[in-house]
């Protein structure tokens, strides 16, 4: 009986959905699992860089924004093409975000080495 109520809330979602494709938050549980359930495919991409909330304001640690790109039941080639045609006009796949007090393009500060001596047995 389940898969039976899963066909038809498949079908009705293939009916319903009256876009190409749509943006939507990729962390949204909720979502996800529904389009889970009816397959509805779903790409993530990163979108920018946000705080970290509770970071000290000297930080400038961040963390990655990312939004997903939904496409109707069976048609995973839209959500790859429009993920695929925003990356080409956006470089935020290609960036990383700062982690402690480094940023992507800083040099690591030379510390001098320590040489830590076998332990005895």
């Amino acid at each position: 009986q389940a898969e039976r109520a899963r066909g038809k809330l498949i079908r009705e979602v293939r009916d319903a959905f009256e876009v190409d494709a749509f943006v939507g938050n990729a962390t949204d549980w909720e979502k996800v699992c529904v389009g889970n359930l009816v397959g509805i495919p779903v790409i993530v991409v990163p979108a920018g860089f946000r705080r970290i909330s509770g970071a000290p304001e000297s930080s400038r640690r961040r963390t990655t924004i990312t939004t997903g790109i939904y496409a109707p039941p069976e048609h995973d080639h839209i959500a790859l093409a429009l993920a695929m045609a925003y990356q080409s006009v956006t470089d935020y796949h290609k960036q990383r975000p700062p982690i402690d007090d480094l940023g992507p393009d800083d040099r690591i500060p030379a510390t001098p080495a320590k040489i830590i001596p076998p332990r005895q047995l």
